[in-house]
């Protein structure tokens, strides 16, 4: 589905999909569903497909729809956001797979972004992405450890990207 498809830094788009899937095996994921909307995750929104329209089970195609940022006229970013981050809560398979997005995205994202967008980046990824990983911990605990080790490499990367911006 993204076959001509590159990321800003020039790559394949379809290697962004596949790293979150080989990430979530490196740290020991086993669950096919939660596999699927990693796999999925940005088809709806960058292809011309709809989650009803994905051969899939309810559980992917629900976690796939929630993972789809829906923009709405008039919506201010901010407010996209909010509802944005509540609908992705309603799918333990879309809470994970976007921390791992965000992972990827973070750790891809300096030689390609502004200083101004990266910095909003940073800030947009503190204020949505760490309550999320709480969340997971909170009500997936099967899944803390692996949610502290995101947050850690998310957290070095981060800390790394700020001392770069703030020299």
């Amino acid at each position: 589905m993204h076959r001509d498809q590159k990321r800003t830094e020039g790559l394949p788009y379809v290697i962004h999909p596949m790293t979150l899937a080989l990430h979530g095996i490196s740290l020991g994921m086993t669950d096919d569903n939660l596999m699927a909307v990693m796999l999925l995750h940005d088809v709806c929104e960058d292809c011309p497909v709809c989650p009803d329209e994905l051969p899939v089970n309810e559980t992917v195609r629900r976690g796939v729809d929630c993972i789809t940022k829906k923009h709405l006229d008039g919506e201010a970013k901010l407010e996209t956001m909010k509802r944005y981050m509540k609908d992705i809560r309603g799918s333990r398979e879309a809470c994970i797979a976007k921390v791992f997005d965000r992972c990827h995205n973070v750790s891809s994202m300096a030689g390609v972004f502004s200083e101004k967008r990266l910095q909003a980046y940073i800030t947009e990824t503190k204020d949505f992405i760490y309550p999320l990983m709480e969340h997971v911990k909170e009500d997936y605990p099967e899944y803390d450890t692996m949610m502290y080790a995101l947050e850690y490499q998310i957290t070095s990367i981060i800390k790394s990207l700020e001392t770069k911006l703030h020299q």
